[in-house]
């Protein structure tokens, strides 16, 4: 906790620190004129909310480093400030003589203040260069203010992969997609789906799609061969309070396969609502995880809006993030204006990837919940300031 302009701000580190490659441990803020709380996000949010506030702070941007957290703030000699943390390198994620054991190095990075709340780097994230360095004696320069990171946008909307579910059933683009075994694939009876009124209804299942549990179905279409924004409007029956109705999700995915995804969702998690933003890959080097997590902006308790900015990354990109060739940007919001902007993953999805919604993750068959969609819309990737 640090105070600074009549607010304290507690910073708080969230999700799997020690996952390897795929950990996605961030830290978030929330900020309250008084030291004993309650603290808020910059939604105005309670960090202890049901649907659980926190703005991001730090988290991965899509270079080497995910895991970014367990973090402390401090002011250099010339009243900048800094803050350091463990983060995990994703090409060499484990000690040498331990698989499975995560290595995590300390890094130091700036922060910046945009409008009363605190960023890395101007917005830009954890750094993979050498960049100013503190202050360390009075009489030294500050470190220059960057210029703030500019926001992906949706641009120019992409008919041909937008739906607003306006007719009574859904377009040839769309089918299921089955994760089980094709020799049975046959006998599998789509979800009872239903659009009505402009909206699309699905059950959510007691199936998931985690590592080797490959169960659930997917609706899914062609995506687009370029940069792309994709963003819907979900809204899930399960009860605004309570524990538990685990793991009950929707949401929409950049889909490979049933294992290369990458998924935002609307997730209840014992007693809390939360944004999960999932990557799973497969194949992986022997002892590596196949599947990890971080969280972004607060749900609503009724409609949450989820969007995946995709980037084409170039060659020297591509070999600087290990391989991957596409990079992943996760923003929620409760209203559609006010944005959260998450972390990023990379990701290689495929010659053939597609787009997808899905709703699945119940542990507990007998309770009866679903999901309603009320668009998915596609558009050029854009940015602004």
């Amino acid at each position: 906790m640090v105070q600074k302009d009549g607010f304290y701000y507690l910073f708080l580190s969230a999700t799997n620190c020690c996952n390897g490659a795929l950990t996605g441990y961030s830290v978030f803020v929330g900020r309250s004129a008084d030291p004993f709380g309650p603290f808020v996000d910059a939604q105005g949010i309670s960090l202890t909310d049901t649907q659980t506030g926190g703005t991001p702070f730090l988290t991965m941007n899509g270079n080497r480093w995910v895991g970014t957290g367990h973090n402390t703030v401090f002011q250099d000699a010339a009243g900048a400030w800094w803050t350091i943390y463990h983060a995990v390198d994703q090409r060499d994620p484990f000690f040498e003589t331990a698989t499975g054991f995560t290595k995590r190095p300390a890094l130091l990075d700036a922060i910046d203040w945009v409008d009363g709340w605190p960023t890395v780097n101007g917005g830009r994230g954890p750094s993979d260069r050498e960049l100013f360095a503190p202050a360390g004696q009075e009489g030294e320069k500050a470190r220059p203010t960057p210029r703030i990171e500019r926001q992906q946008t949706p641009g120019q909307l992409l008919p041909d992969y937008t739906d607003e579910f306006s007719g009574t059933e859904l377009l040839p683009a769309w089918s299921w997609d089955w994760a089980g075994d094709e020799s049975t694939s046959s006998a599998l009876t789509p979800p009872a789906s239903s659009i009505v009124d402009g909206v699309l209804t699905v059950p959510i299942e007691a199936t998931d799609l985690f590592a080797d549990v490959d169960t659930a179905s997917v609706l899914v279409r062609e995506a687009p061969d370029r940069d792309y924004v994709v963003e819907t409007r979900v809204r899930v029956s399960v009860p605004d309070e309570g524990c538990c109705f685990n793991f009950a999700q929707a949401g929409v995915l950049a889909y490979g396969d049933e294992d290369n995804f990458v998924e935002l969702s609307n997730t209840s998690i014992f007693n809390t609502r939360q944004t999960e933003f999932a990557k799973e890959i497969s194949p992986v080097p022997e002892g590596w995880a196949r599947y990890g997590n971080t969280v972004v902006g607060p749900p609503s308790e009724e409609w949450t809006y989820l969007r995946i900015a995709v980037e084409k990354l170039q060659s020297a990109a591509s070999a600087a993030a290990g391989g991957d060739t596409e990079r992943y940007t996760a923003y929620t919001s409760q209203d559609g204006k006010t944005w959260v902007r998450g972390g990023t993953w990379t990701h290689a999805i495929g010659d053939e990837p597609r787009l997808a919604l899905a709703a699945f993750g119940l542990q507990d068959a007998s309770q009866k919940f679903t999901a309603e969609f009320d668009y998915v819309r596609v558009s050029k990737l854009s940015r602004k300031e």
